[in-house]
C-alpha cells in the first residue's frame, strides 16, 4: 500500500517537474526571440511569466519534503525525491537567466544592435540541451544524461570566441562599448544556463544510478 502511494506522489512530483521544464524552456526560447527582435512587449511577458516557474519550484519543493518527512522513503524513492527537488531547482536559476536576458533588452535602446548570430546558435545549443535532459530525467537514462552533459563544452567553446570577438570590437570602437557590453551580458546568462542543465545532468545521473558525478 505504501509502496503504491509512493508511486503516486512521486508520479505527480515528476509531471510537475517536467511541466516545469517545459515552461523553462519556453522561456529561453522567448528570451531569444526577444533579445533578437528587441521585443519589449515579449520582455515584460518572460518576466511575468516567471511567477509561475517560482511557483512551481516552491510546490515541488515542499511536495517533496512532505513525502519525505511522512513516508520516510529509502533507497531509490528517496533519491528520486532529492533529485525532484534539486532538478526543481535549478530550472528556477535557469528561467532567472531568461528573465536577466529579457532586462537587458529593455535597457537595449539602438534597434541597430547586430546580433552576433553565434549568440543564437549558444540559445539553441541550450535549449536542445535542456530538453534532451528533461527526456533523460523523465527516463531515468544516465548514460544519455551524460552525453548531454557534453554538449556544454560546445556553449563554452562558442562563449569564449565570442568574448575574444566581442572585446576586441570594444577596443576597435569604443562608442559601441555600451550595446557590446549588453551583448557580453546576454553571452553570460546563456553560459551559465548551460552549466546549470550540466547540474540536471548530475541529478538525473544520480536519480538512476545513486553515483554522484560533477561534469563541471
Amino acid at each position: 500500500m505504501l509502496a503504491k502511494f509512493l508511486d503516486k506522489e512521486e508520479s505527480i512530483i515528476r509531471k510537475n517537474v517536467l511541466k516545469m521544464g517545459h515552461e523553462t524552456s519556453q522561456a529561453i526560447e522567448k528570451a531569444i526571440n526577444c533579445y533578437k527582435t528587441l521585443n519589449l512587449e515579449l520582455a515584460d511577458e518572460i518576466i511575468i511569466n516567471d511567477e509561475l516557474i517560482n511557483k512551481l519550484e516552491k510546490k515541488i519543493e515542499a511536495e517533496c519534503i512532505q513525502v519525505i518527512a511522512t513516508q520516510q522513503p529509502v533507497a531509490h524513492d528517496l533519491r528520486e525525491l532529492l533529485a525532484d527537488m534539486n532538478i526543481a531547482k535549478e530550472l528556477e536559476r535557469i528561467a532567472d537567466y531568461a528573465v536577466s536576458i529579457a532586462k537587458i533588452v529593455q535597457k537595449m535602446s539602438s534597434k541597430d544592435t547586430e546580433i552576433e548570430p553565434e549568440i543564437i546558435e549558444m540559445a539553441d545549443k541550450c535549449i536542445v540541451m535542456l530538453n534532451e535532459v528533461l527526456v533523460d530525467y523523465a527516463e531515468q537514462d544516465a548514460q544519455k544524461a551524460n552525453n548531454a552533459a557534453l554538449k556544454d563544452d560546445e556553449i563554452d567553446e562558442i562563449e569564449h570566441r565570442l568574448n575574444d570577438k566581442i572585446f576586441k570590437i570594444i577596443r576597435s570602437n569604443p562608442e559601441q562599448a555600451i550595446e557590446s557590453t549588453y551583448q557580453l551580458w546576454v553571452i553570460h546568462q546563456l553560459e551559465r544556463m548551460g552549466d546549470r542543465v550540466t547540474n540536471i545532468a548530475e541529478s538525473v545521473v544520480f536519480l538512476a544510478t545513486g553515483k554522484v558525478v560533477n561534469y563541471n
